[in-house]
């Protein structure tokens, strides 16, 4: 058994040489990293003042007005009236505020009578500066809602008015006696800004991309006869396999850990329970180790790995919410996202850094990301003795 593990640890040790001599993978693993999060972080709002927001109120009644109330008290908008919906579509347009808000004339009546609150998000055509504002004004239209939802509740079974018990279940909405859970899978959660979305979000993309463009060593070696002569040796085949899928998770965990530690030191991200951020890590390297595997036995040529890898990085990066908040996509790309385990990942990552997540409360993300792990090791183990060996 110790022989064994020797030979293993030897394999992926050849094979992590390889990989640190690649001046390609060294500048996925290190570089292009630390300089799309700089980059995106700062174009999404990497100051630290508020985010200025238009607003625009078409009704009366107490719940309109609580709400923008609200939106008013949150600590990271900056509060700019505008009279119409025009006007704040302009200046959105405009970059004169990064989002707005427009508050139906239906608002109260919708939520006495339990129906969508009807409130508008504008954005920039791209979306992509107005993601830092979603997040506090999606936490305050949710905390509104529910508070009606609750009021509608009481009135519906206790007999009394509406407006009564509104006004308990705001109080007891302050006093903390009433809590909402509200999921990142819906895509309504409140999301972390700036930085703390760009580091994890680079994290999963850029742990991925580098696993598939590193299988161009697995390709490199099946194509040059090393590993048919690895196999001539005393080595086991399955010691060959495992000290390659070592390899590649070493380098997975190496990159995932470079980017926590560069996020919390450099750009000052907080990635909540440290444990629950392990598990995550850790999680999401095993996906890519499999997902390296299996693009080492597709690829016929170091050429098509290359070029293969980093596309399909991209186009999984995009769909789970890697370039962009799924929160702003609709509902059936946000079902077809968490097709992907990047998106499984980001939820993880957003439910620790913006909610104060642990463990227990991402189990589910987890088990997820292992379920992924598990079909891609399988099938990329599989894949390599069927044909990298044969």
């Amino acid at each position: 058994m110790r022989d064994t593990i020797g030979k293993v640890l030897a394999v992926a040790g050849v094979e992590a040489k390889r990989t640190i001599r690649d001046r390609t993978a060294l500048f996925f693993i290190l570089l292009l990293p630390v300089f799309l999060i700089l980059l995106i972080g700062i174009a999404i709002g990497g100051n630290t003042g508020r985010i200025p927001t238009g607003v625009v109120v078409q009704g009366t009644g107490p719940l309109t007005t609580e709400l923008r109330q609200e939106l008013a008290r949150s600590p990271r908008l900056a509060i700019h009236r505008y009279s119409t919906p025009d006007a704040v579509r302009t200046a959105v347009r405009h970059s004169e505020v990064v989002a707005g808000v427009v508050i139906p004339a239906g608002y109260d009546a919708a939520l006495r009578a339990g129906r969508p609150s009807g409130v508008e998000f504008v954005t920039d055509p791209s979306g992509q500066s107005s993601v830092a504002a979603r997040g506090p004004v999606s936490a305050a239209v949710d905390q509104e809602s529910a508070t009606a939802t609750a009021a509608r509740f009481a009135a519906v079974h206790a007999g009394v008015s509406f407006d009564g018990a509104l006004v308990t279940a705001r109080s007891l909405a302050t006093g903390g006696g009433v809590s909402v859970d509200v999921s990142a899978a819906t895509g309504r959660a409140p999301l972390p800004t700036a930085f703390s979305y760009t580091a994890p979000s680079n994290l999963v993309l850029f742990v991925f991309i580098t696993s598939l463009a590193a299988a161009v060593i697995i390709v490199n070696a099946r194509r040059l006869g090393v590993t048919r002569r690895m196999l001539a040796t005393p080595t086991p085949a399955g010691a060959i396999l495992t000290g390659q899928a070592v390899s590649r998770f070493g380098m997975a965990v190496f990159q995932g850990v470079f980017i926590v530690a560069l996020g919390a030191v450099v750009f000052g991200v907080s990635w909540g329970d440290p444990l629950a951020a392990a598990l995550l890590v850790l999680s999401f390297a095993l996906v890519s180790t499999g997902a390296a595997l299996l693009m080492g036995t597709f690829a016929r040529t170091e050429d098509q790995a290359g070029a293969m890898g980093p596309a399909i990085g991209i186009a999984l990066g995009m769909l789970g919410g890697c370039m962009w908040p799924l929160v702003i996509v609709p509902p059936i790309m946000r079902a077809i996202g968490h097709a992907t385990p990047h998106a499984w990942a980001m939820d993880g990552f957003i439910a620790l850094i913006a909610n104060g997540a642990h463990v227990g409360d991402i189990v589910g993300k987890l088990l997820a990301l292992a379920v992924f792990a598990a079909l891609l090791l399988a099938a990329g183990i599989w894949s390599m003795r069927r044909t990298a060996y044969s």
